[in-house]
Formats: structure tokens, sequence, C-alpha cells
């Protein structure tokens, strides 16, 4: 195998990788990139068994073949290379031999023979899906996935694209980020599935900025994710969500409006002598002023208030301050809606008129 490519296009490619490949898995030859030049030109593939990411690249192929060599490595002679032409090509003795003006590497490898296949999937059946639209449903809800790796279920996004609208949903079992958007898409049922925390960042990564649609594809016990030259295939997480609908309050008796601004500057400086364990601050809710209040046991107590628009009897709820900020942070109005029955109840805020997209938080008992 010998080839040419440029080296901010091998970079980008193996940058790409190193959100994949498993430096600690337990077979060695996941910390490596498997490339493969062909005629056309060159392919990088990582995988951890249950992601795995696969880029097409330009390059100058002189002589077709493949080879695995460690990820981390190859990328960081990369990084320390000048933007010019970098030839690379597999010796008889099993090296990889790489040149960059007169800078000259050589890396051990592992035949490809040792690395895992690329799962087959069949083009006919992706569903296009527009990127700013995925890209928002990540960023507006991933913040809610659980990192607890014993409740696996909520290791993950729930995903659905059904005929006229597409959701996703995120729980850690103590809040909830719920989007919504409608659309026409090529289904005749929702196709349902949790993808992992792990991958949905990567999803994120592979999406980027500009507007190229991005096509999903369901295949047994995967999801397949297409943009452009790259394809990422990621393991579904099995088993049944929680029904989040069950969460979601269809009804309150407490409705507070007030301005987003002033209420995360409240919350930042009453959250610093928050306990720090529980992060709780209290919410008092009165006509037109809400105060909040922290204690931090030993250390003291803060306060402040915040202007809001509410006329109704008076409410004491606690919180977690650091989910209030969250949900505050991903929030595309000025104003965020609070609604709520009682003090034991789920708090649930949304921006005004706007049903689409709800986020959820436990109360904690005062």
């Amino acid at each position: 195998m010998e080839f040419t490519i440029g080296r901010d296009e091998l970079f980008k490619g193996l940058q790409r990788a190193q959100g994949v490949v498993s430096a600690k898995g337990p077979m060695p030859i996941l910390a490596n990139v498997l490339i493969e030049a062909h005629e056309t030109g060159i392919n990088i593939f990582a995988t951890n068994l249950d992601m795995g990411l696969l880029g097409a690249y330009e390059g100058q192929v002189k002589s077709p073949g493949k080879i695995t060599v460690q990820a981390k490595k190859l990328h960081d002679i990369a990084r320390e290379l000048p933007s010019e032409d970098i030839t690379i090509k597999t010796d008889d003795d099993g090296r990889l031999r790489i040149s960059c003006g007169k800078a000259k590497f050589n890396l051990a490898t592992i035949s490809a023979d040792e690395f895992p296949a690329f799962p087959k999937y069949e083009d006919s059946n992706f569903i296009k899906l527009d990127s700013a639209m995925i890209s928002e449903m990540i960023a507006k809800t991933s913040y809610a996935i659980s990192q607890d790796e014993t409740r696996l279920t909520l290791n993950g996004a729930y995903f659905e694209v059904g005929p006229t609208n597409t959701l996703m949903v995120a729980t850690d079992g103590h809040r909830l980020a719920y989007i919504n958007r409608e659309g026409a898409f090529k289904v005749s049922e929702p196709v349902k599935s949790i993808i992992a925390r792990k991958a949905i960042v990567e999803l994120s990564k592979l999406i980027g900025d500009d507007s190229d649609p991005v096509e999903f594809l369901k295949q047994d016990n995967h999801v397949v994710f297409k943009k452009g030259s790259l394809v990422m295939v990621a393991r579904l997480i099995e088993g049944a969500y929680p029904n989040y609908e069950q969460v979601i309050p269809k009804s309150h008796t407490h409705e507070i409006s007030i301005d987003i601004s002033d209420f995360k500057v409240a919350l930042r400086k009453v959250s610093v002598l928050a306990d720090e364990k529980s992060h709780m601050i209290r919410l008092d809710f009165s006509e037109g002023k809400l105060e909040l209040i922290s204690e931090g046991g030993e250390l003291g107590e803060a306060r402040d208030e915040a202007p809001i628009e509410y006329s109704g009897e008076g409410l004491v709820v606690g919180l977690n301050a650091y989910y209030l900020l969250d949900l505050l942070n991903i929030m595309p109005q000025k104003k965020v809606i609070i609604k709520t029955q009682d003090a034991l109840s789920p708090v649930l805020a949304q921006a005004p008129g706007d049903d689409s997209l709800l986020c959820i938080v436990m109360p904690m008992r005062l």
C-alpha cells in the first residue's frame, strides 16, 4: 500500500476517529484505525464495537491496500506536521512508513484482517433528516441523559421518527428534556431507538455546522447515520425506555413567568452556598416576586430576589440549582414559563406558548 494525502485531510480524519477508538478496550486492535487505500481515495475506519465511524478522504493512491495502526500515535504525528503532502506506505516488514518533507516516521501495525468489519446496510432504506433539526434536538436534550451506568436504558436518548414528526427525549430520573419537531418523513410507522450518550456526542460532531441533510437508518440492533462522506454506526441500547409521557404534567395550579436572564443571575449567586451534594435551593414564589434561598450549613446562607409575573397563592419549592441552570440555558426565548401543581409535584418549564420543548425537574423535600 502506498498513497499521498494532504496533511490537513489526514489530520481531519484522524481527529474524527479519536472520539471512537478504544484505547483501553478488550482488544488491542480497537486502539487502531483501519486505513484502506483504493482507486478513488482513502478510507479511515475506527470502532470500539459499540460504535464505528467511517470516513472517505481525498488522496493519490499509488498502490492499494489496507492496514491498521495505532490511532493516537498517527494522530499526534499528523498534528505536528506542516500543511504539506504526506506519503504513507507499508513495507515488507509490516511497518508503516510516513514521510513529510525531511521528517520520517515508522509505526508498528496490525493486520487489517483482524479488524472488526463495518456493518452492511441497505442504502435505499435511509430516511433524510434536516441537520439543523437534529443538532437542535441533541443540544436541547443531551444534558439530561443519565451518567449512572447501572441504569442502562437511561444512558441514552430516546429517538423517534414518525410519519409527521420527530422527537427526542432524555432523562436521568431526576429531570427530563423533551423536544418534538413536525415534518413529513418517509416512514409508514414510527421508528424508535435508544441511542447511547457517547454516540449522541459523536453524532453531533458528524452533523457539524453545514446544512447538508443527515440520513438515518435503523437496522437490526444498530442505527446508521450518514452525512456526506461520513458514516457512523452505533449499537442500540436494548430494553424499554421509561414512559416519559407519564412524567410530563397534564395540569397545574401555579404558573409563573420570569425573565431568564434575571433568573440565571440570581441562581448563580445563591448556588454558591447551596449544599455541595444536593445543590438544593429554596424557591419562594409570591405575588410579583421570587425569593431564592440556599443554606450551606456551617458555611452560611444566601438570598436573592427576582421579579416575576405571578398572582396566585404563595408556593415554596426545593430544586437543584444546576438542573435549573441547565434547562434555562437551552430555552429559546427571553422568558420561561414555570408550571407545577404543588411543592411535591414535578416542575415543568417551557418557552411561552411553545409545547414542543418541555423540561421537567423533580422537586426536593425541604
